[in-house]
C-alpha cells in the first residue's frame, strides 16, 4: 500500500523512516457504490496519518514528519523502523523470547487505545505492527480505526465483496461479529479477537490460522473450527497460551478476556521477559538506586536465560541509548557487561569495546575500581585491547599506592588471575617496586600477607633470574610467623623450583629471603605434621640449590686460578 523507502536524518539528526505512496497506485471504490461513498486508498492514508499524529504512546508508531501531499506522491516520516511483522517474521524469523516481548508490547498499545484513547484499531494485522531498529513492536495502520460512541460501543461497517480488499480491513484478522447481519456496533473484544489471530500468525511463523481468501462464507466456516486450528500449532504455542487463545478466539464475545488480562497469563510470566521489558522502559526509571539494582541484580540474573543474539540486538542498544553517560551507575552496568564479555562468542567481543573503554575512564569510583580489579581476568583474557590493558595496569598500581586498604587488597587479590597476561617490563619496573612500599599495609596482618604470597607465586612463573631475585626480595615483606605464612612460602619455593630452579643464582639472597624464614618456621608448634614435612622438603631443595651454587662457584674459582697459573 505504501512503500518504506529507507532512513533519513530529521532536523535533530535522528534517523527516521520515510514512507512514500505513488498516486499512480491509488485504488478507488467502483462508481456503482455511489459518488458520496467513493472511497480511495489515498483517503485511508490521510485518515491513518491523522489518527497516528494524535496518538502519543511508547507502543504506538511515532510520526516525526507530517504528511506531504503532492500531485504525484504522498509521503511522511516515522521513527526509524526496520519494517513490519510481515517482513520480520517471514524473512528473518523471531525467537520465542522476542515473540513474548513483542506481543506484550502490542498488548500495551491496545490497552492504551481501548482504555485511554477510546479507539478501536479495527485492522490489527502483521502489516500494521512495525518493528523499530531498537526491536520494539509498535502499532500503526490506523486506516480503519474508530472512536467510541458511548465509551463502550464502536461503529462497524460491513465487509463487502463490492469493494476492493485494499479498501477494507483484512478479512482473515477480522472478528466474526463484524460480519453479522445488521451489525452496527462492536466492542473492544473485536480487537482482542484480531490480536489472537495475530498471535497465532506470529507463533506459527507467518502462517494464517484463518485463510478465507476474501470469501465471507469461508471465513464463517473457519471461525467455527478455530479450536481444531489451534491444535495444529499447539506445540508452537505451548499449553498455557493455547488454552488462553481458545477464549480469545471464541465466537462468544463475552468469553474473550480484556487485553490487560491476557498479559497476566502464565505464558508471559518469564523472568527474562520481565527483565527485558524493564530494560526497554529504563528511561522512565528516574531513581538511580532502583535503576542500579535492576541492572546489577535483575538483569544480571536473567542474562543466562536470554539468547546471546538478544544481548547485542536488544540489551546493548538500550545501554547505548540510555546509560552511556550515566557514570554514576557504571558499577551496576559493569556487572552485566562483563558477564556478556565472558560468555559471548569471540566475534561479538568488539561490540563491547566502546563500553569497556568508557567504564575504565571512571575507575576513580571506588566500587567500580574494586569490581574491575576483582574481574580483571575476564578483561585481559577476552579483550586483547592495549588501551584496556594499560588502563587496568594503571588501576593496579594506583590502587596499591592509595591509602585505601580495601583497594590495595582488591589489587593484590586480582594479580594471580592476570599474572600470565602482565608484561614483564610492567612487573619489574612498576609492580614489584610498588609492592616494596607496602610494609605498613602488610604489618602483622596474616590474610594480607597470604594474598601477597599468592600474587608473588603467580608472578614468579615468567620471571627471569634478575626479575626473580627482585620478586623474592618482596617475600620478606611477609614476616609473620603464622603457620599458613610459613607453608605459603614453602609452596612458593616449590613452585619456583618446579618451573626452573636454575633461575636462583645468588646463594646469600636465597638463604636470607627464602631459606632462613623456612628454617625459623620449623620451630612453630602450630605447624601441622603434613605442613612440617612440606617445609622440610622445601628446605632440603634450597640447601641442595645453595650447595650446587657453592660448588659451581668453587669450580669457577678453581678454573680461573688454574688459568691464571698457566699464564706464568
Amino acid at each position: 500500500m505504501i512503500a518504506q523507502l529507507g532512513e533519513r536524518p530529521t532536523e535533530d539528526r535522528k534517523e527516521c523512516s520515510l514512507f512514500v505512496f505513488n498516486k499512480k497506485d491509488n485504488v478507488k471504490a467502483p462508481p456503482r457504490i455511489g459518488r458520496i461513498n467513493r472511497l480511495a486508498l489515498s483517503d485511508l492514508i490521510r485518515y491513518d496519518l491523522t489518527q497516528l499524529s494524535q496518538l502519543a504512546h511508547p507502543r504506538i508508531l511515532q510520526v516525526v514528519h507530517v504528511l506531504e501531499d503532492t500531485k504525484d506522491f504522498m509521503a511522511f516520516g516515522s521513527e526509524s523502523v526496520r519494517g513490519n511483522l510481515d517482513q520480520l517474521v517471514i524473512e528473518e524469523g523471531v525467537s520465542q523470547l522476542e515473540m513474548k516481548l513483542g506481543v506484550l508490547q502490542v498488548i500495551d498499545g491496545l490497552s492504551y487505545l481501548h482504555n485511554s484513547a477510546k479507539i478501536l484499531h479495527g485492522n490489527l494485522t502483521p502489516s500494521a505492527v512495525y518493528v523499530t531498529n531498537a526491536r520494539l513492536w509498535k502499532i500503526g495502520g490506523f486506516s480503519f480505526s474508530v472512536g467510541a460512541k458511548d465509551g463502550v460501543d464502536y461503529p462497524c461497517f460491513p465487509w463487502t465483496k463490492k469493494l476492493p480488499s485494499s479498501l477494507q480491513p483484512d478479512l482473515d484478522f477480522l472478528a466474526p461479529e463484524y460480519l453479522a447481519t445488521n451489525q452496527q456496533y462492536v466492542t473492544t473484544a473485536a480487537d482482542v479477537f484480531s490480536l489472537g489471530v495475530l498471535i497465532c500468525w506470529v507463533y506459527g511463523g507467518g502462517k494464517r490460522i484463518i485463510d478465507a481468501k476474501n470469501n465471507l462464507e469461508s471465513h464463517a466456516i473457519i471461525c467455527g473450527q478455530l479450536d481444531e486450528a489451534l491444535n495444529l500449532i499447539a506445540e508452537e504455542l505451548g499449553q498455557n497460551l493455547k488454552e488462553s487463545l481458545v477464549k480469545v478466539l471464541s465466537l462468544d464475545v463475552d468469553v474473550r478476556p480484556s487485553v490487560q488480562l491476557l498479559a497476566l497469563i502464565k505464558h508471559f510470566d518469564d523472568p527474562a521477559v520481565s527483565a527485558l521489558r524493564q530494560l526497554d522502559d529504563i528511561a522512565q526509571e528516574f531513581d538511580p538506586t532502583l535503576k542500579a539494582h535492576f541492572l546489577s541484580q535483575t538483569l544480571f540474573t536473567a542474562l543466562p536465560n536470554i539468547p546471546e543474539p538478544l544481548w547485542f540486538s536488544r540489551i546493548l542498544p538500550r545501554f547505548n541509548e540510555q546509560l552511556f553517560e550515566s557514570n554514576e551507575i557504571f558499577t551496576s552496568v559493569a556487572k552485566p557487561l562483563l558477564f556478556m564479555l565472558e560468555h559471548c562468542e569471540s566475534h561479538n567481543i568488539h561490540k563491547l569495546k566502546a563500553w569497556i573503554r568508557n567504564v575504565l575512564e571512571h575507575t576513580h569510583q571506588k566500587t567500580l575500581g574494586s569490581f574491575l580489579l576483582e574481574n580483571m581476568s575476564v578483561l585481559f583474557r577476552r579483550m586483547s585491547d592495549e588501551q584496556v590493558e594499560d588502563k587496568l595496569m594503571e588501576l593496579v598500581v594506583t590502587s596499591m599506592k592509595s591509602e585505601d586498604s580495601s583497594m590495595q587488597s582488591s589489587a593484590i587479590r586480582g594479580i594471580p588471575t592476570v599474572a600470565e597476561f602482565l608484561p614483564m617490563h610492567f612487573v619489574v619496573r612498576k609492580l614489584l617496586p610498588v609492592i616494596q612500599t607496602l610494609p605498613g599495609y602488610l604489618h602483622d596482618n596474616v590474610p594480607r600477607q597470604l594474598d601477597l604470597l599468592a600474587a608473588l607465586a603467580a608472578l614468579s612463573d615468567r620471571c627471569d633470574p634478575a626479575a626473580l631475585q627482585q620478586l623474592t626480595t618482596c617475600v620478606s615483606l611477609c614476616s609473620a610467623h603464622h603457620p599458613v605464612i610459613i607453608h605459603a612460602k614453602s609452596r612458593l619455593v616449590q613452585r619456583v623450583v618446579t618451573r626452573d630452579g636454575s633461575r636462583l643464582k645468588d646463594p646469600p639472597h636465597v638463604c636470607f629471603h627464602l631459606l632462613n624464614p623456612l628454617v625459623v618456621g620449623l620451630a612453630s608448634r602450630d605447624l601441622s605434621p603434613a605442613h612440617f614435612d612440606d617445609v622440610m622438603s622445601s628446605i632440603r631443595i634450597l640447601l641442595d640449590i645453595v650447595e650446587q651454587l657453592r660448588y659451581d662457584a668453587d669450580n669457577r674459582m678453581a678454573q680461573d686460578s688454574a688459568g691464571v697459573g698457566s699464564d706464568y
